[in-house]
């Protein structure tokens, strides 16, 4: 893989990357990119800054940070990108969505949704930039996070009674465990959303889930929670 021309796993480290006036996310993109396989924070942080200053925040969050931890994923899985830079971008991506939903305003609109992971599932990227995404639309959202066991999920159903719970597994073990949430809440008739990676890689397990499916992409759940949530 290669950012800015050079192997990702080669790039010199820097203490600043430069960035043509007006630059488009593609420019930004490759830019966060380069600094954060440099280890270089502010650098990094500057550009999110330049980028949101420009776009909408979705635009960032799609085609910068979730593009861009897709970019060094691979690069992780060919060899090219080290654990260490890995680790250091996504911390950098997870805690400016953390700062975002931190800093959203009240819900605007009736209907509570919960968002988090199955037993088992660490990668929260995806269930944060959704719950950002839906409260950004004025839902009331509640962020459950990593690996949420059944038993605390009881309790928090019992305690907020949602109208919709969404949960996203990325591997193949924890769509089981996404499987024994999707049993219990039809159990008790609230409504799933899923999604995920697996479900993108093997698409008959969509069969096996009841529930609503949320798409290969996350720029169109809050759509589809639109049509779930509102629909006669």
């Amino acid at each position: 893989m290669l950012v800015g021309g050079q192997p990702v796993g080669m790039i010199d480290i820097a203490p600043r990357v430069s960035l043509k006036s007006g630059a488009n996310l593609d420019d930004l993109r490759q830019a966060w990119l380069k600094a954060c396989l440099s280890y270089d924070e502010s650098t990094a942080d500057g550009i999110l800054a330049e980028a949101f200053a420009m776009y909408q925040p979705e635009q960032v969050c799609f085609e910068i940070l979730q593009r861009g931890l897709q970019e060094i994923g691979e690069g992780w899985y060919e060899g090219s990108v080290s654990v260490q830079q890995e680790h250091f971008a996504s911390e950098l991506a997870m805690r400016r969505l953390e700062a975002m939903v931190a800093a959203n305003p009240p819900p605007t609109r009736s209907g509570r949704i919960l968002v988090g992971c199955p037993a088992g599932e660490e990668h929260t990227f995806g269930p944060l930039l959704t719950t950002l995404i839906l409260r950004r639309q004025g839902w009331e959202v509640i962020y459950l996070g990593a690996n949420v066991p059944m038993d605390r999920l009881e309790a928090t159903l019992e305690s907020t009674r949602p109208q919709l719970v969404i949960f996203i597994a990325q591997q193949l073990l924890t769509a089981a465990s996404l499987l024994q949430v999707a049993w219990r809440l039809q159990e008790q008739m609230t409504q799933l959303a899923y999604g995920g990676r697996i479900f993108n890689q093997i698409p008959e397990l969509r069969k096996r889930i009841p529930g609503h499916f949320l798409g290969q992409e996350l720029e169109g759940v809050a759509d589809t929670v639109e049509n779930i949530l509102t629909r006669p």
